[in-house]
């Protein structure tokens, strides 16, 4: 899936890839964020070749973008501030590199890490 923008000078097409790659770097520079991961299992997933395996999901709806992610925070992190750091990078960082509007940034915290090595 691409999305397209036509202008005077012809016509620029952002894949969503690009967007994915964009989410994750911008995620990832947030303080307290071990590892973008993929959300637990679903049995949607055996029977619907639709349902992505992505960690990080990109929904168009006349070119504006939802992204979805599921991140595992460090311990000793406020989750809820770490994702609200990561809803305004992320849309920051995708809207200004590509000019794609984003709606929505939804984060699902689904694990802790509590391991002694922490980007601290």
């Amino acid at each position: 899936m691409e999305v397209s923008q036509r202008s005077k000078k012809g016509t620029l097409r952002v894949s969503e890839n690009v967007i994915i790659s964009i989410a994750n770097n911008a995620a990832m520079e947030v303080v307290g964020v071990s590892k973008i991961s993929t959300k637990p299992f679903n049995v949607l997933k055996l029977f619907s070749s639709k349902v992505s395996g992505n960690a990080i999901r990109v929904t168009m709806l006349d070119g504006v973008a939802k992204i979805s992610m599921s991140i595992i925070v460090f311990s000793g992190y406020n989750v809820s501030s770490v994702c609200e750091q990561i809803q305004a990078k992320v849309k920051s960082a995708v809207q200004s590199m590509t000019g794609v509007t984003v709606s929505k940034v939804n984060v699902s915290v689904v694990d802790v890490d509590f391991s002694e090595n922490q980007g601290k």
